[in-house]
């Protein structure tokens, strides 16, 4: 499948929110990614349904959702409009009921994995899921680095979707996404999140086109 970046899109400048989604879309932005944080499940506050909403209002980007937050089922309908909705194995133990009201609503839904946490997290409601976003650092702590054994997981998660005939389930790596490390990423991961990257000078376009080219193969 065509590889994707889905840009965080918290990295720009909320304070001019439909200005700064305007020139992600003129930059070549897909996909935008949105992060919520709860402070419980993650050590840090961000995000929420009524920023979440104002996005919606402003842009025609698909927006992917990513529930970092205990008991993502309770929270999950706040964010209808999205196109597709990811929360974390580790965060409920009704997770596929998470999924299936994501489902609902009419997003595509994925399950997400921290840096620790085994595969069978994921494997459980695999049949349940259109997407598997592996994270690759630990996530609401500032100066996380990007954790090299993710790639060995997305390569053994490959391999298991491949034995059950599951490959049309995409993977994506989360966290630490860097020009650096794009290369090796895009080796095991169909589609890959970055917010910081993409937006530091010299700014989302020339970025985006440097990303697309090492994803596609050749060089930035």
């Amino acid at each position: 499948m065509p590889k994707a970046v889905s840009v965080g899109v918290q990295a720009a400048d909320l304070g001019r929110l439909a200005e700064a989604v305007a020139g992600l879309a003129e930059a070549g932005a897909e996909r935008l990614h949105f992060d919520v944080m709860d402070g419980v499940f993650v050590p840090r506050l961000m995000g929420g349904a009524e920023l979440f909403a104002a996005l919606r209002r402003v842009t025609d980007l698909p927006l992917d959702v990513h529930l970092m937050t205990a008991h993502p089922e309770r929270h999950v309908a706040a964010f209808e409009g999205a196109d597709r909705i990811t929360v974390h194995a580790e965060a409920t133990p009704h997770l596929h009921r998470a999924l299936v009201e994501a489902e609902r609503l009419g997003a595509r839904p994925g399950v997400a994995l921290l840096p620790g946490s085994h595969l069978s997290g994921a494997m459980g409601v695999i049949g349940a899921v259109e997407h598997v976003l592996l994270v690759a650092v630990d996530p609401g702590f500032p100066g996380a680095r990007f954790v090299p054994a993710v790639l060995q997981k997305a390569r053994r998660l490959k391999e298991k979707l491949r034995e059950l005939g599951k490959e049309g389930i995409a993977v994506g790596v989360d966290g630490g996404v860097s020009l650096e490390n794009l290369a090796a990423i895009g080796e095991v991961a169909d589609f890959v999140v970055s917010g910081s990257a993409v937006m530091k000078d010299p700014g989302p376009e020339a970025n985006l086109r440097r990303f697309y080219a090492i994803l596609e193969g050749g060089k930035a």
